[in-house]
């Protein structure tokens, strides 16, 4: 089966060969959790430049042709940073700033060479497990809040 994919800067086409691509993994690429809607207001409410709301824009119409199929590749992977931001807020802020943390300490003068690319990688991880945590804490108390509201269901009257 071939795939095919084109440089929508310059036009170039890439084409290659695949022995075997399952027909499961190509419904799987074509369907989103997210609406072209829900994706539009996201990126539109984003608090960054226009020139970056028009580049993730023109991202989601980045495409690939397999076999006869084509296969919106940039919306897929929009649609699934999307997902991840909505499911774990706490987990991509702690990630966001831990890389932030890094780049300040890299930006030292003498230190930062030193220190930078070790305590950049320490930092994400530690903000991703730190945020991972309070997701989990945040989970478990809607669950925890979930059970005891069922407790409390009204009492049926003949």
């Amino acid at each position: 089966m071939k795939i095919q994919g084109i440089n929508p800067e310059t036009g170039a086409v890439f084409q290659s060969d695949v022995v075997n691509v399952d027909s499961s993994f190509i419904e799987a690429m074509k369907k989103f959790d997210m609406s072209d809607e829900a994706i539009k207001k996201l990126i539109d409410n984003l608090n960054v430049l226009a020139d970056v709301k028009s580049l993730l824009y023109s991202f989601t119409k980045a495409t690939i042709k397999i076999g006869e199929t084509i296969i919106k590749v940039g919306r897929k992977i929009i649609d699934y940073i999307c997902r991840l931001i909505t499911e774990h807020p706490n987990a991509t802020f702690g990630l966001i700033f831990g890389a932030l943390v890094g780049l300040l300490i890299s930006s030292i003068a003498v230190l930062g060479i030193v220190l930078g690319p070790l305590f950049s990688h320490i930092a994400m991880a530690f903000g991703l497990i730190g945020g991972l945590r309070e997701d989990f804490k945040d989970k478990a108390l809607a669950r925890k809040i979930d059970e005891i509201k069922a407790s409390f269901t009204p009492l049926e009257t003949k």
